[in-house]
């Protein structure tokens, strides 16, 4: 407690929420009492709060206390009288208290009779908080934490823990967004204990609450009992609700975006009223408390900033909720730092992805075969490729009952059913796990097959008490989904036209698949897939490959009329390759870019009845073009450095440069095949002499190398050149960069 006052207040708020009654400091036969309470005509509560830790004082309040116990007796009003001291009583002052009924104690105590906090600390410390487990054993996450800093919606200004700590003490609302696997869990438990660690006598409790155990909960009291039920103090829940209102209750909410099934469907309104239901309980204990709240989830789950306060009962002109973010993943030291404490010496890969998330998996692999993953050289895509496949034969090294490629099999096969779920990472029963090893190896798993099984490391558990697992990042179950989609285009599985998928895959998903499409020449097979069925119950996988097709540079793209409908597309790139007679209907697009755009009035191309939550390339919503009909869009992009290259005045060989170099060092992925090289770029005209001079350029002065693969030259990037490209790209007329400049005199 900050000072004695604060305490004196503290107190009073306390005792008010035990009797129920206003409890005021008063004067009462010439003694003055910290607080007083008028139980009813025949009871009153006397309380006084000394500052002086001696028995000479207990002994002085006790004589003055009792005296008046003894008037009030006469009158036939019950006088229930506290002495509280900051510290823990001696024997003797309790004794001395004993003797004339008035209860000595100290502020702890005191605060045990309205909530016992200590055990509910012991308690909620001993279970996990929300998905900041071990994904293997599902136990707590005890990985020691790496300090990270938090960032407003600006990124300008920073948070660390100290700092959201005291905007909770004073009574502040922060909403913390992050995607999976960015740490928002594990931020919420460093809160608890940070919290716990610096407020003792007198301070307000904290509660931390994992929405995702209260699926369906539509009222404040729901969570609240079912909470506290979960750590065996279901016999606390009025207690506590009544402190939750009096303001002693800071709260901790992890996963707004757990508590209800994803939505699908184009109409916004009512996908919003969904998620508006579905956060009633939220929201009602979000606005039950004057005190301070910290609630996660992650981004994009809202259609606007506007529905997220008011669904989240954060919408206030006078005090405004925060809005923090937590960074995509670790910097290059704090990556560094986790490998060290994991017994790791490989360097940070700079294709690697640095999400908390993929940290931990690291660290339930055998440090040989991480090491091994860590010192690679062929990029995400070959990462993930090398990653999955040690994951398998790991698995087949320790099972031999099974085959890496049946284990790969098993993974798929639970891939396609979280496809088919309402969950992103799945919500995978046993029976789900055992029918997806039966379609993979013939057979029921045995109880080497079982143990296997429940010990995969790329799939985790949803919570410690319950058997169903899912993946644990995003990242695996997106190169999954597009390796089994590009294998059933391979395979001629036109069966997939008739399922009903309801997660989408993701941008990083769709550039995997975009590069399977590309590095196994799938474009015939994959426009035969398309063009399979008129009106295929799934429209989302037509939606998906007509996505992936536009990322590559190929020539314009007729689908002869096709419809697509009711598909959410994460990224429509409408300035890489030109399409025409084809028409996008009831659709839900994460994002359209516009940069560059191929597609003109002429190209009987057309997006109607959609939605659209980010448009890149477009000063304002104003301007979409006229074959966008019917559709709603929540925000625009200017646009970027594409439009800058393109309408410079800079020579033909400085954009034919800066074209080459976006290919090989900043799209996604590992090298690049010559053939994607020699074309035009940013308005600029193939000119393969030009472009043999680049590369000649390049390669001999070592900032990229090339190889050769099944008789194809690959062009791969030294990574250490890319903050050099990324300055020439960034600053262009104004670069004085050596290279560049040579580069404008081959014009």
């Amino acid at each position: 407690m900050k000072s004695w006052k604060q305490l004196e207040e503290y107190t009073r708020g306390l005792a008010s929420t035990i009797w129920k009654r206003p409890a005021k400091a008063e004067r009462i036969g010439g003694v003055n009492f910290d607080a007083v309470i008028h139980v009813s005509e025949d009871e009153i509560v006397l309380i006084e709060i000394t500052e002086q830790f001696t028995l000479e004082k207990v002994r002085s309040d006790i004589s003055k206390i009792s005296a008046l116990k003894m008037k009030y007796a006469t009158e036939g009003i019950f006088a229930r009288a506290y002495i509280i001291l900051d510290k823990e009583p001696t024997a003797g002052m309790k004794d001395l208290g004993r003797e004339m009924k008035i209860s000595v104690i100290s502020i702890d105590d005191f605060i045990k009779t309205a909530f016992d906090y200590k055990s509910y600390v012991t308690l909620r410390t001993e279970v996990a908080f929300g998905s900041a487990i071990n994904p293997t054993t599902g136990e707590p996450d005890n990985q020691n934490y790496i300090p990270v800093s938090y960032t407003d919606e600006t990124g300008r200004r920073n948070y660390d823990l100290d700092n959201i700590c005291d905007k909770l003490e004073r009574g502040e609302k922060i909403i913390l967004l992050g995607d999976y696997g960015t740490g928002k869990s594990r931020c919420t438990k460093e809160i608890f204990n940070l919290f716990t660690q610096r407020t003792s006598n007198g301070s307000k409790f904290l509660l931390a609450i994992n929405l995702r155990e209260h699926w369906g909960a539509t009222t404040a009291i729901e969570i609240i009992a079912g909470h506290l039920q979960r750590l065996g103090l279901s016999d606390t829940v009025d207690r506590t609700m009544q402190l939750l209102r009096n303001g002693h209750i800071i709260l901790i909410l992890d996963g707004f975006d757990e508590v209800g099934s994803q939505t699908f469907g184009a109409n916004q309104d009512r996908r919003a009223s969904i998620r508006k239901l579905a956060l009633q309980g939220i929201r009602e204990l979000v606005t039950s408390t004057p005190s301070g709240v910290l609630i996660t989830g992650r981004p994009h789950y809202f259609n606007s900033n506007q529905e997220m306060y008011e669904g989240l009962g954060m919408l206030s002109r006078t005090t405004p909720a925060t809005l923090i973010q937590c960074a995509n993943e670790f910097d290059i030291e704090q990556a560094k730092t986790y490998l060290e404490n994991i017994g790791l010496s490989s360097s940070v890969p700079e294709w690697l992805p640095r999400k908390p998330l993929m940290f931990l998996i690291l660290a339930q692999i055998d440090s040989t075969e991480a090491e091994k993953i860590l010192s690679g050289s062929s990029g995400e895509i070959g990462f993930w490729g090398q990653f999955i496949d040690s994951v398998c034969e790991r698995e087949a090294k320790i099972h031999t009952s099974i085959d890496p490629v049946s284990v790969r099999d098993v993974l798929t096969n639970l891939a396609k059913y979280t496809r088919q779920g309402d969950r992103p990472l799945g919500r995978l029963t046993p029976k789900d796990v055992n029918r997806a090893y039966e379609a993979a190896t013939g057979m029921a798993p045995d109880e080497s097959g079982q143990l296997m099984l429940s010990r995969l490391c790329t799939l985790g558990r949803i919570e410690p008490e319950s058997p169903d697992r899912q993946f644990v990042d995003p990242y695996i179950v997106q190169l999954i989904f597009a390796e089994s989609l590009a294998e059933d285009v391979s395979n001629k599985n036109y069966e997939i036209l008739n399922e009903n998928w309801r997660q989408a895959i993701q941008p990083i998903g769709l550039y995997f698949m975009a590069q399977w499409i590309e590095l196994y020449s799938l474009q015939r097979d994959t426009l035969a897939m398309i063009h399979r069925m008129t009106a295929p119950t799934n429209g989302q996988v037509v939606g998906e490959l007509v996505a992936a097709l536009l990322l590559l540079e190929s020539d314009p793209l007729d689908f002869g009329g096709l419809i697509i409908s009711a598909s959410e597309i994460c990224l429509l790139s409408l300035g890489i390759t030109a399409m025409q007679n084809v028409k996008f209907d009831n659709c839900v697009f994460d994002t359209i870019s516009f940069e560059s755009c191929k597609v003109t009035n002429e190209s009987e191309v057309k997006i109607t009845s959609s939605s659209i939550a980010m448009a890149t390339g477009l000063t304002s919503k104003d301007a979409l073009p006229k074959w966008v009909v019917d559709t709603s869009i929540e925000n625009t992009q200017s646009a970027s450095n594409a439009s800058r290259i393109k309408s410079s005045n800079l020579p033909a060989s400085q954009k034919l440069f800066l074209s080459i170099i976006q290919k090989i060092f900043f799209q996604r992925g590992g090298g690049r095949k010559e053939s994607s090289l020699y074309k035009g770029g940013f308005g600029e005209q193939y000119d393969r002499k030009t472009i043999d001079t680049i590369l000649s350029i390049l390669v001999n002065e070592g900032y990229v190398e090339k190889s050769k693969d099944n008789s194809v030259f690959i062009y791969n990037p030294k990574r250490e050149y890319t903050a050099k490209m990324k300055a020439i790209r960034d600053q262009l007329g104004l670069s004085k960069d050596e290279l560049w400049l040579r580069v404008s005199s081959l014009s």
